[in-house]
């Protein structure tokens, strides 16, 4: 009897659960299980990708590896995973994101696996490429997730979906504790291990939108590469974006060497704005639905504008931590702006334009840190290494509010989704 009452207690809290994801579905015109299955598969691809970013500093201690090349470590996996998301896009489109999302995720947990056995510079670096692999999930994603939203609802739901981005606050601030308590080895394979399980899980619950229409021809999917605006979209990707992760990687060299507190101090410091920026998507993309894409872009590179400029006078911590912050905030209102843009205006197009337009924004997060460096050399100040994310974003404003003058697209209708 007893039994038979907690098997009914169970299914009645089942279908409550249900019902209940079922109703925000409807409320918000979201695909609760894909977004959140998404999100949560992104956020921990992330935490991996910028892996090099707090242990670098540990691994070169080890090996003896210099500063230039442990700086050079921190942006590896950076390059191949935003190159590799216009490939990777581009095969969402045709094989679905069920396949290839998670097999990205298979081959970089392999590939971090071995990072914890490398002894040498050469082996790190291509575990490292390998790793990076990792960071085009992010066009998989943006493709399944606008394949099953409505369109009214993708910049909310794109946004939820960026803020997997939030997957750098569990690299900035768990990896330092990890480093210390473990060591960096046996913290590379506890993330390899949860890459693996994520991309089972991933596998289990995510099927593939299907439409009426036939899968686009590679022609088809290529062809907004020569539309001008699609090159737009990724110079603001990478002043939001590119100059994000530039600065997650930087930011704590900064407090380290700028302020002279500890690495454990910065990763936390580093956390306030990773967190924020990943968490300020969702109101940013909010925000895309209502106002318009354009204007949210343009307010939030502005904002990144203002924000940034100050650091490189070496201000006091507590301003340059509010600073960053505010910049966060921005940079992330910004990221879901952009992407805002994609599916509206290329809906056939999402993950091959979302790759390019990644891609870009991915390459400001390799070449953006490297240059900073090379700054900090040439001016002997820490705090200089922001001028060339300073740069990018004046160049993005600039381009905003002076060549980008055209309207919103226009909508188009897109076909009625179905499971696959």
């Amino acid at each position: 009897m007893n039994g038979t009452t907690e098997r009914q207690g169970a299914a009645s809290s089942k279908a409550r659960s249900t019902t209940s994801t079922s109703e925000l579905g409807e409320a918000t015109g979201l695909p609760v299980v894909i977004v959140v299955a998404n999100t949560t598969a992104f956020a921990l691809a992330f935490a991996a990708w910028i892996l090099f970013g707090p242990s670098a500093r540990v691994i070169a201690a080890e090996l003896g590896i210099s500063p230039a090349s442990a700086a050079l470590l921190k942006s590896v996996p950076i390059l191949l995973g935003s190159v590799c998301r216009i490939p990777v896009g581009i095969a969402t489109d045709r094989l679905g994101a069920r396949i290839v999302f998670p097999s990205l995720m298979l081959v970089s947990a392999a590939a971090t696996w071995l990072l914890s056995y490398a002894d040498s510079f050469g082996a790190l670096v291509v575990g490292g490429l390998i790793l990076g692999l990792i960071g085009a999930t992010f066009a998989s994603g943006v493709q399944s997730v606008s394949s099953w939203t409505p369109r009214a609802s993708q910049g909310l739901a794109l946004g939820i979906f960026g803020a997997g981005n939030v997957g750098s606050a569990i690299t900035t601030f768990g990896l330092p504790v990890l480093l210390a308590s473990v060591g960096w080895r046996d913290a590379f394979r506890i993330y390899a291990a949860v890459l693996v399980v994520a991309a089972l899980v991933y596998w289990m619950i995510v099927r593939d939108a299907a439409t009426s229409a036939e899968r686009p021809t590679l022609r088809s999917l290529l062809a907004p590469l020569a539309n001008r605006r699609t090159w737009c979209f990724g110079l603001y990707y990478t002043a939001t974006f590119g100059v994000f992760v530039a600065t997650t990687l930087t930011v704590g060299d900064i407090y380290i060497e700028g302020y002279r507190i500890s690495m454990q101090a910065a990763g936390v410091l580093a956390t306030t704005f990773t967190f924020t920026a990943s968490l300020c998507r969702i109101p940013g993309g909010s925000l895309a639905d209502r106002f318009g894409a354009r204007a949210v872009m343009k307010a939030s590179l502005l904002v990144v504008v203002l924000a940034l400029a100050p650091i490189v006078l070496g201000l006091p911590i507590e301003s340059t931590v509010a600073l960053v912050f505010i910049a966060g905030i921005a940079m992330g209102a910004g990221m879901a702006a952009t992407f805002k843009y994609i599916p509206q205006t290329f809906p056939t197009s999402v993950g091959a334009v979302g790759g390019v337009v990644g891609a870009l924004g991915g390459l400001g997060g390799f070449f953006l840190p490297l240059l900073g460096s090379a700054v900090k050399s040439w001016t002997g100040s820490v705090h200089a290494q922001v001028l060339p994310l300073l740069v990018v974003a004046v160049a993005a404003i600039v381009l905003a509010l002076l060549v980008e003058g055209s309207t919103e697209p226009v909508p188009t209708s897109q076909p009625k989704l179905s499971p696959a």
